[in-house]
């Protein structure tokens, strides 16, 4: 595998009519796990300088100041957060789920829908300069693709043969997620609300 731009874009392209070929390409690499979690950090630090010069060009609308949106740290967090978490995800949910594929071809799963994201960010950043319609496009666009893209990662490295039930999986596991985040978002309100009422009757 080569590391130039012109085939690094080459393989992007590729990843949505042969995202299984670019998988196998990319698994049988054979990184080792710290070299993967180097890479992946390095990529979402580009992201986090990408999202900087983004707020920099169209700062975030005034009603939002305050929330996480406007804080490029927080965001860049979470967004880590999130890529962390998947990685482990796909490997125990797929792993209960009969598939024998190894931890770090998730990993590398992680690491290159990012990078594909983050390649359509950087377009979705120069076409809001002279095209926002094309932009918008773009982005739908690349948030279908990267979907696409991991479901057929995670069946190939994992063994199973339908890319859709893996899609309807990802579905599943992330709507679980997100409930079990708005539980443990809520209590922590409610303990933070009866912290403060016990602050306030002092």
């Amino acid at each position: 595998m080569r590391y130039e731009p012109g085939y690094l874009i080459g393989m992007v392209l590729q990843s949505v009519p042969e995202p299984r070929k670019v998988a196998r390409d990319l698994f049988d690499e054979g990184y080792p796990r710290n070299t993967l979690w180097a890479l992946l950090a390095l990529i979402l630090v580009l992201g986090a300088m990408l999202g900087v010069i983004s707020g920099m060009i169209f700062p975030v609308a005034p009603e939002l100041q305050g929330t996480i949106i406007a804080n490029p740290m927080m965001v860049a967090i979470a967004e880590a957060s999130i890529a962390v978490l998947t990685t482990f995800f796909i490997y125990w949910v797929s792993r209960a789920a009969g598939g024998q594929g190894r931890f770090e071809d998730g990993l590398i799963t992680v690491i290159w829908v990012n990078f594909v994201l983050l390649i359509v960010q950087t377009g979705v950043l120069l076409f809001t300069l002279v095209a926002p319609g094309l932009a918008v496009l773009l982005w739908i666009g690349g948030s279908f693709a990267g979907v696409w893209i991991m479901s057929h990662f995670i069946a190939e490295a994992h063994g199973f043969a339908s890319a859709g039930k893996v899609f309807l999986g990802i579905i599943m596991t992330g709507l679980v997620a997100a409930l079990v985040l708005s539980i443990i978002l809520t209590l922590l309100g409610v303990m933070a609300g009866a912290d403060l009422t016990e602050l306030s009757n002092v």
